[in-house]
């Protein structure tokens, strides 16, 4: 038996960088993909805090990585050594939701770095190996000018912060406002809300304000084009124009239908992993005129268009904060559950 490192799911608050058996002998329409760079997202706290139960233990984790075509299967258009980047959920390619745009939907979708209890799921990406189901519809060739490590960003927080910041922008075009005279505020300031930011601002919104509690994350957002305060008086007043919820909090959803104005979008990408329910009313909603957007980002549908976020503009510079050795992987996910240490985006190299 074959052998890798990578990093394994114990149980909540512990994850363990570990020998594990080595994916090969891809089936047909599979591919193997040696990672050269994998990443830590936020969505990789709901299993770790115990917040998303079901995960069974020994599964290897992460849902974002590129990386090398190493092996493939039967049927499969990609060939050895060409680089790739995976979207977070596998994607057939072929069925009804991938070809109209929502590959997030599709009937063979399946999570990476998800096995549950019932043995259901496949394995993720914090890995020194991959194996991908539907390898032709779930990897994109990565352009020559696009690392590994803005790979890893495509497959998830940059195409669903661009996601959430298009989705506003298409709902409010009946408004017949210019983008340049719309505001959006976008709250959380995480990764993806940063990535949010950055495609607010090429999408061409005018004003773009900055929420967030931690004050780093506003100040990178300012560096981005946002704006650190104002929106109270947006619109004279009247409030901003579409709001961009990240968090996945009810309290973030809340203040979102507040500071929106009548008419206005509210377009939230945030895994509610909470029983809390809706914080406002079908009459509430009604009263406002407010259009509410909300789903998973079909990444892979974007991922193309996505890329030209990474040559545009310096979102990346800016969101990595930590480059690290996979070993390091318990540490890191300590670290990023506390926000400690300034940690923003950790990605890692599985064979430093």
């Amino acid at each position: 038996m074959s052998t890798m490192k990578a990093v394994v799911f114990k149980e909540p608050y512990k994850v363990s960088y570990e020998e594990v058996e080595r994916p090969s002998d891809p089936q047909a329409g599979e591919a193997i993909v040696r990672v050269k760079a994998c990443g830590l997202c936020g969505s990789d706290l709901h299993p770790y805090r115990g917040s998303e139960a079901g995960l069974r233990a020994g599964t290897v984790c992460g849902h974002e990585f590129a990386g090398t075509v190493e092996e493939v299967g039967a049927g499969v258009e990609l060939v050895p050594g060409e680089r790739v980047a995976a979207s977070f959920t596998t994607a057939c390619g072929t069925c009804w939701f991938c070809t109209h745009s929502l590959s997030s939907r599709c009937d063979n979708a399946q999570l990476f770095g998800w096995i549950d209890e019932a043995n259901e799921g496949i394995h993720g990406g914090q890995a020194q190996f991959v194996r991908v189901p539907h390898a032709d519809g779930t990897l994109m060739r990565l352009p020559e000018d696009v690392s590994f490590e803005e790979g890893v960003l495509l497959g998830d927080i940059l195409s669903t912060g661009y996601f959430c910041a298009k989705n506003a922008l298409t709902m409010l075009a009946d408004s017949n406002i210019p983008p340049a005279q719309l505001s959006v505020a976008v709250i959380g300031c995480g990764p993806v809300g940063l990535c949010a930011v950055a495609s607010a601002r090429m999408l061409g919104f005018g004003q773009i304000f900055a929420i967030d509690r931690v004050q780093s994350r506003v100040d990178t957002a300012v560096k981005l084009g946002a704006q650190s305060q104002g929106y109270e008086t947006a619109n004279d007043g009247r409030g901003v124009d579409a709001v961009l919820e990240v968090v996945g909090a009810y309290e973030a959803l809340k203040l979102s239908f507040e500071i929106v104005r009548m008419g206005g979008v509210v377009s939230s990408v945030g895994v509610h992993a909470h029983d809390k329910g809706f914080p406002v009313s079908p009459g509430q909603c009604y009263d406002k005129n407010v259009t509410f957007k909300s789903g998973r980002c079909p990444a892979r549908s974007l991922m193309s268009e996505v890329s030209q976020l990474v040559k545009t503009t310096d979102v990346v510079r800016h969101i990595i904060s930590h480059r690290v050795p996979l070993a390091a992987a318990a540490e890191m996910y300590e670290q990023f559950e506390a926000q400690k240490d300034g940690i923003l985006k950790v990605v890692f190299d599985p064979w430093a």
